[in-house]
């Protein structure tokens, strides 16, 4: 996904950069927080980069901002008309990463997969063609992502991470970027959420860019359900 800005040419990146990410920041109902900013500095300069085969992940802990931070980067894309698909992985996550970033959110399956056509019995699901091009597609929760093929499946291979992302880099100048917390339970059957695992992302010849958020964001101090997971987590 190469990003394209009404701009002067050949201004430096740099100071491309600055502009977007000033833009972003009006769309920032707060300040951001140290990680924000520099985890906003990465996204930024993975946004300009121009390299087809790489993947941003996103990881923190709840309360420290990542959806806040990219809503206002969904919001900021679409009003220099640049492509985003927002995916999760069930219909709640949908719904409210629908919520937070002003746009409409799929599920993973819905929108990567395609019922075959069939006379009788049980229907079965193929990978779809990815027709997008040039588009982000950002997915929330995605330590929920399971990679462990069952003995049948009714979709695709079974193993959705590497469905998903076959069909996000079939597409002409697609690119994907995935955001998650380390501190939610891995998928069943699995010890780790394998999409929020660098490694495993780039056994698919992907170069990885990451950041992580830490610091737990003033609105959510004050909350006293964060304040005691913040305690369970930290006793672990």
């Amino acid at each position: 996904m190469i990003i394209v800005l009404l701009l002067p040419e050949k201004l430096p990146k740099k100071m491309v950069n600055r502009f977007f990410i000033e833009k972003i920041n009006e769309n920032f109902p707060y300040s951001f927080t140290n990680d924000q900013q520099k985890a906003l500095d990465k996204i930024v300069d993975f946004l300009f980069s121009g390299i087809v085969d790489q993947l941003f992940l996103l990881t923190g802990y709840a309360g420290t901002g990542k959806s806040s931070l990219i809503g206002s980067l969904v919001r900021t894309m679409t009003q220099f008309r640049q492509k985003t698909i927002l995916l999760a992985p069930t219909g709640r996550a949908a719904k409210v990463f629908s919520s937070y970033a002003a746009q409409q959110a799929y599920t993973i399956h819905k929108k990567i997969y395609r019922q075959q056509k069939f006379a009788e019995g049980t229907p079965s699901f193929t990978l779809a063609e990815n027709l997008h091009k040039q588009t982000l597609f950002i997915v929330d929760e995605a330590s929920m992502i399971n990679n462990e093929s069952a003995d049948f499946s009714l979709f695709g291979t079974g193993r959705l991470l590497d469905d998903l992302i076959e069909y996000v880099y079939s597409g002409e100048g697609c690119r994907m970027l995935l955001i998650g917390d380390n501190a939610q339970l891995p998928p069943v059957k699995q010890e780790n959420s394998p999409a929020l695992d660098k490694e495993v992302l780039r056994s698919y010849s992907l170069q990885v860019t990451d950041a992580t958020l830490t610091e737990i964001v003033r609105q959510a101090e004050e909350s006293g359900i964060l304040h005691n997971a913040t305690l369970l987590r930290n006793a672990v």
